[in-house]
């Protein structure tokens, strides 16, 4: 049985049984739930045909673990000096860096219990959600990174990077640095499209589950048949991919030892009289016998490859306080 369960900031809890069809950006249609992975080549929007009270374990497609490539933290620091070597040469000033933690998944864990878990502790600033058909398993996640959320009257974006574990700690040259990347991409990305009515609000450190963030808010009107390209070309931003974004993203690719699949990939709702689109943070594919979580970080050549570890390590955080519960 293919499932959806969802919950948007300050929304209801949806849950339902259907099909999940497999389509492209350019041919989402309106009104739907979908699913995208990283490079946008793998898309999947729901069908739904039944509303269900609860997610039941048996009737969920989980994949095996033996997919799933791990790497000790020693060759991640090894391997993230390696990818931090060649940005020179590449011309890359930042890239997004990733990897994956496996979490023991014991035979009464529930993932019902999970999902409702996670509803409750970013009830107000993430996307929850589940997912699951025999195409691509089942995945779980609560990411804040809103790509696109409005209407034609007020449409909003969100710059977010830069991380710190405690709110006292000071804001590195770095962090600040790498949030300013992001910052420049969206809005040039943004006046593109509708350069008169853009309104860039201050820059906040804000608390998104177990981190703090360097986030700044976007405001804009633009009408729905632009919608689709700017969704578009936002994505990938420097926050989950680099810059510049065509040769970070290459270079992701060529040197990740993984594969993202929906990790960093859009996730939401794409209506005709609204939208409300997220990059797929804090999320996790649960399969046979472990929960594997997606995790990374922002790369820049000032980068000190321990603390990018230690912060990986920082933001698993916002799915096992859910999974340790």
């Amino acid at each position: 049985m293919a499932v959806l369960a969802y919950q948007f900031p300050d929304g209801d809890i949806k849950k339902m049984s259907g099909r999940w069809v497999k389509s492209s950006i350019e041919d989402l249609p309106l009104d739907h739930f979908f699913i995208s992975n990283f490079t946008k080549s793998e898309v999947f929007y729901f069908v739904a045909e039944q509303v269900i009270e609860k997610i039941v374990n048996q009737s969920l497609y989980f994949n095996s673990s033996d997919s799933i490539f791990v790497v000790h933290p020693k060759a991640y620091l090894n391997g993230l000096q390696y990818f931090i070597d060649g940005f020179e040469h590449e011309g890359i000033q930042k890239a997004i860096f990733s990897r994956i933690k496996l979490v023991e998944k014991h035979k009464e864990d529930n993932i019902d219990g999970i999902f409702h878990s996670l509803t409750d502790r970013y009830k107000h600033e993430a996307l929850v959600y589940l997912v699951s058909d025999e195409k691509f398993g089942t995945w779980m996640g609560a990411t804040p990174e809103i790509l696109l959320s409005g209407n034609q009257e007020l449409m909003k974006s969100v710059a977010l990077a830069g991380t710190k574990r405690e709110k006292e700690d000071e804001w590195t040259k770095k962090e600040e640095e790498e949030h300013q990347y992001v910052v420049d991409f969206v809005k040039t990305k943004i006046a593109s499209q509708a350069p008169l009515r853009l309104q860039v609000l201050p820059t906040e450190t804000v608390k998104k589950g177990a981190v703090y963030h360097l986030e700044t808010r976007f405001e804009f009107s633009i009408a729905p048949i632009k919608w689709n390209t700017l969704m578009r070309s936002l994505h990938p931003t420097p926050a989950v991919c680099g810059t510049p974004q065509e040769a970070a993203q290459k270079y992701i690719l060529e040197n990740e030892p993984h594969d993202r699949m929906f990790y960093t990939g859009l996730i939401g709702w794409r209506g005709k009289e609204s939208l409300s689109v997220y990059v797929n943070l804090r999320c996790m594919q649960v399969v046979s016998d472990a929960f594997a979580l997606y995790l990374g970080g922002g790369i820049t050549q000032s980068s000190d490859i321990v603390s990018e570890l230690q912060e990986t390590e920082d933001k698993s955080e916002t799915l096992l306080k859910a999974i340790v519960n």
